[in-house]
């Protein structure tokens, strides 16, 4: 009895071990906050999903009482959601650097609204879009200073905001040349922020699943400490916005977390096909899952 007693025993923490590390992953969608009331929530929620990043477009869309609402009903039924901010460009680039030096007046209008958002009832995360430059960085002396200092001082105060909210950013997936040409220092932005989610879109790089791999297991080896969630494109490429196989973006997912990623996130909900994830308590399976919206 002694050994088959330690035998199960060795089995089931075996198994607990894998079911906690699936349950501990980060699997889910960007959202245009138009299409926020499309969303069945506790369908997401049974397909392994367990993050939204909701643009903050949805309240000039559907006002702040409904967002709210929404945001505290999707939190009440497992599904963390993160407010997606543009940071340096809105219809057109704002450079970070202003009269030689980080434009403080537009770091604190910046950090303010997060701070709004943050306040928020049922809001899990901030999430920091368009914080770089669009390639030119090196042009800017300062430049790629004043990306880090910014997202050092929303980090800083939004944590003492929120000491629980998740405070992430979208990276560029291009590694050692994101410092030169859009100012994000991998080593600077890594010590601040709590997730990066590089955009690993295969698509537009013309690469494959195998650049995904590389990339994730790149930025996961140079993290100073923030977790990595790979940036996934759900369609082919923003040449041709057709829909990728459910088992194509299934792949894609698994490549990442083979690497090391913390989780996935899918760019985006209403261009892409829907995968039930490895996160949760769900498994991977390579078919499309049933639509998890209300249209």
């Amino acid at each position: 009895m002694g050994f088959f007693h330690k035998l199960i025993c060795g089995a089931l923490a075996v198994l607990a071990t894998f079911c906690a590390s699936a349950e501990s992953k980060h699997c889910g969608y960007w959202l245009h906050g138009k299409t926020m009331k499309d969303v069945d929530v506790p369908a997401l929620v049974s397909f392994g999903t367990t993050d939204l990043i909701l643009h903050e477009h949805a309240f000039t869309a559907h006002g702040q009482k409904d967002v709210e609402e929404w945001i505290a009903q999707a939190d009440a039924a497992g599904l963390k959601v993160h407010i997606w901010m543009q940071v340096f460009y809105n219809g057109k680039w704002i450079n970070p650097v202003k009269d030689g030096a980080p434009d403080r007046k537009l770091f604190d209008e910046k950090i303010a609204r997060a701070q709004s958002y943050a306040r928020m009832r049922g809001v899990s995360g901030i999430h920091f879009d368009y914080v770089r430059y669009p390639g030119t960085a090196y042009k800017t002396p300062g430049g790629a200073d004043a990306v880090s200092e910014f997202v050092r001082l929303a980090a800083s105060r939004l944590h003492q905001t929120a000491p629980r909210l998740v405070v992430s950013a979208a990276l560029m997936p291009e590694t050692t040349a994101n410092l030169h040409y859009y100012g994000q220092d991998t080593a600077a932005l890594t010590q601040y922020l709590d997730v990066i989610v590089p955009m690993i879109y295969k698509g537009n790089y013309k690469k494959t699943t195998s650049w995904i791999e590389k990339t994730t297991k790149w930025f996961v080896k140079h993290s100073k400490g923030a977790k990595v969630w790979a940036g996934l494109q759900g369609y082919k490429s923003d040449e041709d916005t057709s829909k990728l196989p459910a088992s194509e973006i299934t792949a894609d997912v698994e490549a990442a977390l083979k690497a090391g990623a913390d989780g996935a996130v899918i760019f985006r909900w209403g261009v892409t096909n829907f995968v039930i994830f490895p996160c949760g308590r769900r498994g991977v399976h390579g078919r499309t899952a049933a639509s998890p919206s209300r249209r």
